[in-house]
């Protein structure tokens, strides 16, 4: 009923822009540019009037909210999902980010938490880090080689090596690199039309009938996902086994054979169970490979700008590794990694500034009992919380504009802060870059160990400065649906001699010869 609203609306309003167009007698290609203009614009007004939008700017609020309001599972749906597996099968294939609240999510999250991503499991992905810090390493090195002044562009570096480990832990170690490449800019091209995904999530049947092109390019995104990912399934299919012992096992393996409810089928203890389908496998390899290597580019990005940026930090972060680190190691490991505090405060001090997703946000539920300033939030209204302008409350930081690591260290006003709080744990929230509640991010532990690693090597292998001009660090923000950086990072690299030798043997170790 709301639709047909909305289409008659919609058919009103373009009759009149239609009438004023050809009243002015505006040329043909004047009038469609305006027509586009005008439909977007109509679709966006109409899909905002749906919403009910209301925006947390309290951190205690926001903890009460996403934290205690969310205990028992209630005000734990989020709105409309513009995941593309959900907007092309409407709202039939699910993934965690995208599956209300129920025995289905709670399924396939468990699943991703208890195997792949367990802590106790981390450690045998150890050779797939290696070999995409290798290869990070290589490519940045190569860059500086060719370049005059050691200008490098590290952002396509970085974004490459991120990709190629998810895709090492969702696919195995051995796919071909040219297809894993191909998985990367087919993944860039859904980042890029994201915002139209969204209005698709909102207005379905009205949107893919104005947008029939935009419809027809995500049918065709999602058709090559399929071709790239299906083959790399069946074969893991075909293997038949799980490995075990000191094997790590891909997310593939614990996908083919898990059993999950029925989303269609009503709730409760008697909950029937199927297998995934192939278009369920391939939507959760896809928010697998998007959510380890997107958000984790853009926060590895951020960390190294900062670092540029104030080059005494830089160099206390230098000075840290090589007091624990030994001279002759071949890289900062994952051991070491526990025993830098500073490195660790440099990690949450740019995750406080810089969150990755710009807000998270949730819906209100017909049998949600959502209290906000002493009136209930009626069913269907949207929460926004701003994770950004949420961690720099003035109540609970000193100065929160400014970059000031030394905070999370001893004696600091971010001393005992944990991220771990933002689950629900005892304690005060005061940033929550991974969100918070049950629906918070379930892969914030391997986010800050891909981090804290991939960032100690490279403070340990280069020296990185600033460029000038164009080329300089800025650390303005451009929001779309990851909170990235406006210019991608360059900077200028210089060679460390002692991370040169032990990066060499290591490269050497795992088949990349370079000649330096």
């Amino acid at each position: 009923m709301m639709q047909d609203v909305i289409l008659l609306l919609f058919t009103l309003a373009l009759v009149v822009v239609v009438g004023s167009l050809l009243r002015r007698a505006l040329p043909i290609k004047q009038m469609q540019a305006r027509l586009a203009a005008a439909k977007w614009a109509l679709v966006r007004d109409f899909s905002a009037a749906l919403r009910k939008d209301v925006v947390v700017m309290d951190r205690v609020t926001a903890q009460h909210l996403l934290v205690r309001g969310g205990a028992g599972g209630a005000f734990c749906n989020r709105p409309p999902t513009s995941a593309a597996s959900s907007v092309l099968s409407r709202q039939r294939h699910h993934n965690i980010g995208s599956a209300p609240y129920g025995p289905l999510w709670r399924g396939i999250r468990r699943n991703l938490v208890s195997e792949v991503f367990h802590p106790s499991r981390l450690r045998l992905y150890a050779p797939a880090r290696r070999r995409a810090l290798c290869v990070l390493v290589a490519d940045l090195r190569e860059q500086r080689k060719s370049s005059n002044d050691g200008l490098v562009l590290a952002a396509e570096s970085m974004h490459a090596a991120m990709f190629g480990l998810s895709a090492a832990m969702c696919f195995g170690g051995d796919v071909d690199p040219r297809l894993v490449r191909a998985m990367a800019d087919g993944m860039e091209d859904l980042i890029r039309s994201l915002v139209g995904l969204r209005v698709f999530a909102a207005l379905p049947a009205l949107t893919e009938l104005i947008y029939r092109e935009r419809w027809n390019n995500l049918v065709t995104l999602r058709r090559q996902q399929e071709e790239m990912y299906l083959p790399l399934i069946n074969a893991r299919r075909r293997l038949r086994r799980r490995p075990s012992g000191e094997e790590a096992a891909t997310y593939v393996d614990t996908l083919i054979d898990l059993f999950v409810p029925d989303y269609d089928s009503a709730s409760g203890p008697k909950v029937p169970k199927q297998m995934l389908t192939d278009g369920e496998l391939v939507g959760l390899c896809s928010e697998f490979l998007g959510a380890g290597a997107e958000p984790a580019t853009a926060a590895l990005q951020w960390i190294m700008a900062n670092l540029v940026k104030h080059p005494d930090v830089q160099e206390a972060v230098r000075s840290e590794i090589d007091t624990v680190v030994r001279a002759d190691a071949e890289e900062v490991s994952e051991e070491d990694l526990g025993k830098l505090e500073y490195l660790n405060a440099v990690l949450m001090e740019t995750l406080r500034l810089h969150p990755t997703v710009p807000s998270v946000a949730r819906q209100v539920m017909p049998d949600d009992h959502v209290f906000l300033h002493g009136r209930r939030l009626a069913a269907g209204t949207t929460v926004q919380f701003p994770l950004e302008r949420l961690a720099r409350d003035e109540t609970a930081w000193a100065e929160p504009d400014r970059f000031l690591p030394e905070r999370f260290l001893a004696g600091g006003g971010g001393n005992g802060v944990s991220l771990v709080a933002a689950a629900g744990s005892a304690g005060e929230i005061k940033m929550m870059p991974f969100g918070a509640g049950r629906r918070m991010c379930p892969g914030m532990g391997v986010a800050m160990l891909h981090l804290g690693y991939f960032v100690a090597n490279l403070v340990r292998e280069f020296e990185w400065t600033e460029a000038e001009g164009d080329l300089a660090v800025d650390l303005e923000p451009q929001v779309r649906f990851l909170n990235v950086m406006r210019r991608p990072l360059r900077a200028l690299l210089k060679q460390r001699n002692k991370g040169s030798r032990a990066s060499r043997g290591a490269l050497r170790n795992h088949g990349l010869v370079l000649i330096v």
